[in-house]
């Protein structure tokens, strides 16, 4: 289940709602055994000779390019743990309001919620999924050290389904975000996370290996939506517990947020997993650190695809567009010339052939940005400019 939306077979790297059993199986006293002819037993406490001329060193062998971008990136992951505000209704209170027996009122509970997250700056700028801190009366991260902090939550932004915390803390280590843009699929894909956290009695993170699977991958949800554009896709395994965690490459950078999965019903992993891009990462932080909050675009347009009707009853003769359904006065799109009944054929020179491209437009917008358009009006084609203004 996604924050805030129905899907079917997708999961969130953080599914916390439901308890899960352990059963944890502990053998003592079992000793390994080593079986073959010529076996060599080493006592306990000796020292094994250096390898000589020729011979491999297994340790530096070992030592790859997966283990040494580990080493550089875990100690920067953190466990995110949350206390949530939650609002609920029983049916049974539902019924009495209906009725009017009783007022209508809002009934709260606290939930514990549990993600991950990775420093990104000595100064304890965090980043970690929205759905991990949404709703959040009380965020504590965990370092893989052992040390606590509050954190404070300095901006959530719904829309990428990413937040940046703070916490107050000196010797910090740090992750560095990659160029994204510049990931090639099948390369080695690591996502480092606190999955199941709670279940475990330690705090150094958990690592899993794939590849990256696709990029720029757009997600649909069942009304045809896209709540989700641009994602890194890969086959490392991320579970619940796992959202909002660092996907690293082999030169131990960044490359992306941890942020959903599809699932079996089971909620486990099958191997498709989603990450929001570092350089997006990079562009809230940036926005947060540079104005105090992300400056959310606003249009002031309310668009959807044109359908068979609006083609017959407008008598148009290029099907492909947006229908222009309401303008807020004085908005960037009323500023641009806009109005109501306008079709619009084109943003940033491509056409608007599917519900996809109309929902991209809002996605990417950014307060400051400038898009072109080419619109139709009574049969007339006229072109123009949306400069985007904060919300």
């Amino acid at each position: 289940m996604l924050t805030g939306r129905t899907w079917v077979g997708v999961a969130l790297g953080l599914a916390m709602g439901a308890a899960l059993g352990a059963v944890l199986l502990v053998t003592r006293g079992a000793t390994p055994r080593h079986q073959g002819h010529g076996a060599t037993t080493v006592p306990a406490g000796s020292v094994l000779p250096a390898p000589g001329p020729g011979e491999v060193d297994l340790g530096a062998e070992r030592s790859n390019a997966i283990v040494r971008a580990t080493r550089a990136v875990a100690p920067a992951v953190v466990a995110v743990n949350v206390v949530q505000q939650q609002t609920y209704r029983t049916p049974q209170m539902e019924m009495l309001e209906r009725f009017g027996l009783v007022p209508r009122r809002d009934q709260f509970r606290y939930v514990q919620n549990l993600g991950s997250g990775v420093i990104v700056s000595a100064d304890g700028l965090v980043v970690t999924n929205n759905h991990v801190v949404e709703n959040a009366i009380q965020v504590l991260v965990t370092l893989s050290d052992g040390r606590r902090h509050q954190a404070v939550v300095l901006d959530r932004v719904e829309r990428y389904d990413l937040a940046v915390l703070r916490i107050q803390a000196e010797n910090l280590p740090v992750a560095s975000l990659a160029h994204s843009d510049s990931l090639q699929i099948g390369e080695w894909a690591i996502a480092i996370g606190s999955p199941y956290g709670y279940l475990l009695a330690d705090t150094q993170p958990t690592v899993t290996v794939g590849v990256i699977s696709a990029t720029n991958r757009d997600i649909k949800s069942q009304r045809h939506e896209v709540p989700y554009l641009g994602m890194i896709q890969t086959d490392a395994a991320i579970n619940p517990g796992n959202s909002g965690g660092p996907l690293v490459n082999t030169r131990g950078e960044v490359v992306g947020i941890n942020t959903f999965i599809f699932s079996d019903d089971g909620g486990g992993s099958v191997g498709l997993g989603f990450a929001v891009p570092a350089s997006r990462v990079a562009a809230v932080i940036d926005e947060i650190l540079t104005y105090g909050h992300y400056r959310e675009a606003r249009v002031g347009l309310s668009l959807r695809a044109l359908d068979a009707v609006d083609v017959m009853s407008l008598r148009l003769t290029d099907p492909v567009g947006a229908y222009v359904e309401e303008v807020e006065a004085d908005s960037a799109a009323w500023r641009a010339g806009l109005r109501q009944g306008d079709i619009i054929r084109e943003i940033e020179g491509l056409r608007l052939d599917q519900s996809d491209a109309i929902y991209r437009f809002y996605y990417n917008a950014r307060v400051g940005d400038r898009m072109r358009f080419k619109a139709e009006r009574d049969g007339r084609i006229f072109d123009g400019e949306i400069v985007l203004a904060e919300e």
